[in-house]
């Protein structure tokens, strides 16, 4: 009678243990291809802070940005060894490198406030530095009330709006 009992309780705790396998070998496939999504951004980010030290006297980065109108820029905020604030400006193609005074402009922050007083946004995505003919601007993706994706264009020194996408 003993040994009944045995046989039909060795399955259960088999199928336990598959099914746990099952459920560590998913999540470790879930964290692998996160990893492996996110790492061109983290190398784009490494590699744009080292151009920064090297040509532009950057010490120290605080921000990174990833802005694609057309052409791809990847920005970083920082200070320079004397303690300027400073933007540092890459393109993805050709690596030219402009830098640019943070006191000359907004920041992202006042960027962000600007957008929500005026648009009232539901999220927003991202902010990031761009070049349009040698000039920098923010570009801006954000949700608006009705969840739909728009994108803005602002200029750097006066946060007015170049160009505005809305509803997509």
């Amino acid at each position: 009678m003993q040994r009944e009992r045995r046989v039909k309780r060795e399955p259960k705790v088999k199928l336990r243990w598959i099914v746990l396998l099952i459920i560590l070998i998913l999540g470790f496939a879930t964290f692998i291809v996160l990893h492996q999504a996110e790492k061109p951004m983290a190398t784009a980010r490494s590699q744009t802070i080292a151009i920064a030290k090297k040509y532009a006297d950057l010490k120290s980065a605080t921000n990174f940005y990833s802005a694609n109108l057309g052409k791809t820029y990847y920005s970083v905020a920082g200070k320079t060894t004397k303690n300027r604030p400073i933007y540092v400006i890459v393109a993805k193609k050709g690596g030219a490198v402009t830098v640019v005074n943070q006191r000359a402009g907004l920041s992202d922050t006042q960027i962000k406030n600007r957008l929500e007083q005026t648009k009232h946004p539901k999220k927003i995505n991202s902010v990031g530095l761009t070049l349009i003919k040698q000039k920098p601007y923010w570009v801006v993706s954000y949700m608006n009330r009705h969840n739909n994706l728009c994108f803005a264009t602002l200029n750097f020194k006066t946060g007015s709006v170049k160009k505005l996408i809305e509803n997509i």
